[in-house]
């Protein structure tokens, strides 16, 4: 058990150690300031360039303003260079190997970011302090919210690749003066979720020069997760495509089969415009997608005023005489669907009461008898009240069936197109 007199003298050793130690770390701060001139650039005695490393560190992406053309990250900037006039034997400071000085007391570079999304930045106003090794290597750490231009390439929405660039440079020095080194790192580990709304895929680092500058390029890659937009807009757009063609399956005198189309028209109206609303306003290129949905308005259209037409046929008066070629078309399809159902081939399979028919006469009035049943049953079918005539109402359902097997033609190719647009980005793996 230590005694009390013991117990004194390691206190009065220790507060003797840690007061020469501050003596010494106040003593070596004191010195290595007393001649610094924080306005001049390390090297600049020796007329040779500084060596400067930068290192992005890019900790997540909080936003690609696609209609602003805006990508802001959050990150900070790693900086090591070595300053000559900061060297000191560190056995003469009790073993001091390094400090931390306030970044205004020391020259430290100015990072301007060249391609801002709103203003030039200057990389400093939120950093630690610098950090001095005993042989003059310093290093040092500015970050901040990061906001650049990031040019929008809207063909392929909702699987489009984007690629965003970070663009610095030295503040006023020039590459013999100031040549920087640059690279990127991701701290993933930080945010283990990512963004909602994209995955970074790609990144690389370029260096490039102008008029005696040199430049530092980090370009960041993204693809959008196309999830959200197939859920929301793409699979209620394959809706809408088969609710379009219900509109000729309801009846020519119900008074709400004008209103059912032009609901149809006006929804693919709303989701042109939420598309219009996620993306940027170019025409360098177009979505696919929204001239799709362009194309599927202008069909919709068709099919409005193919309601109407057919609805003003259905109301017409039974007194105005049906068109001869109306009368016409209505007989020969009706023709050709009871030939199809009652004989396959009139010439060599037709068999009378089980025999197998083979004289020319007897082919000739089995013929007779098909075109004698055929014209009784569009008499029966197109008559009123023992009329020859179709009534009007009966002409607006045939064109009904008509325009309705059309647009339904119209319908598989846009599905068609739609699918093989899908597939093309998605590829054979993600489908």
């Amino acid at each position: 058990m230590m005694t009390p007199s013991a117990f004194h003298f390691a206190v009065f050793v220790t507060s003797c150690f840690l007061v020469s130690a501050h003596n010494s770390a106040e003593r070596l701060y004191n010195n290595l300031l007393l001649n610094y001139t924080k306005g001049v650039r390390p090297g600049i005695e020796s007329n040779c360039s500084l060596h400067l490393e930068i290192f992005l560190k890019v900790s997540s992406l909080l936003n690609i303003n696609a209609v602003e053309e805006v990508m802001s990250v959050n990150g900070f900037f790693d900086m090591f260079w070595r300053d000559e006039r900061l060297v000191w034997n560190k056995t003469e400071y009790d073993g001091h190997s390094s400090i931390m000085i306030d970044p205004s007391l020391l020259w430290t570079p100015r990072i301007l970011l060249v391609n801002p999304a709103r203003r030039f930045q200057i990389f400093g106003t939120y950093s630690s302090e610098v950090r001095v090794q005993f042989d003059g290597f310093i290093s040092w750490t500015a970050g901040d919210l990061i906001e650049t231009n990031c040019n929008i390439n809207i063909r392929n929405y909702p699987f489009d690749i984007q690629t965003c660039d970070i663009s610095i440079a030295p503040f006023g020095y020039l590459e013999t003066e100031v040549n920087q080194t640059s690279s990127m790192t991701l701290q993933v580990d930080m945010f283990p979720d990512g963004n909602g709304e994209w995955d970074l895929v790609q990144t690389n680092t370029a260096d490039w020069y102008l008029s005696g500058y040199k430049f530092s390029n980090f370009t960041l890659q993204y693809k959008r997760k196309y999830q959200f937009v197939l859920t929301t807009i793409i699979a209620p757009i394959l809706i809408l495509n088969v609710m379009s063609l219900v509109v000729f399956r309801i009846p020519p005198n119900c008074g709400e089969r004008i209103s059912f189309a032009i609901t149809v028209f006006l929804s693919y109206i709303v989701y042109l415009g939420i598309i219009t609303e996620n993306i940027p306003k170019t025409s360098s290129p177009m979505s696919l997608l929204s001239l799709y949905l362009m194309a599927k308005v202008s069909v919709s259209a068709c099919i409005t005023m193919a309601t109407v037409f057919i609805v003003q046929i259905s109301v017409k008066s039974p007194n105005t005489p049906v068109p001869e070629r109306i009368v016409f078309l209505m007989s020969m399809s009706s023709k050709r669907r009871t030939a199809r159902s009652k004989v396959e081939d009139p010439a060599e399979n037709t068999q009378d009461d089980g025999k197998r028919i083979k004289t020319k006469s007897d082919r000739a009035e089995i013929i007779a008898n098909v075109e004698r049943e055929s014209k009784s049953s569009l008499i029966a079918r197109c008559g009123n009240l023992g009329s020859k005539e179709p009534t009007w109402e009966e002409v607006a359902i045939y064109f009904d069936t008509i325009l309705f097997f059309f647009f339904l033609f119209v319908m598989l190719l846009f599905i068609v197109l739609l699918f093989t647009f899908v597939c093309a980005n998605l590829g054979p793996g993600q489908i």
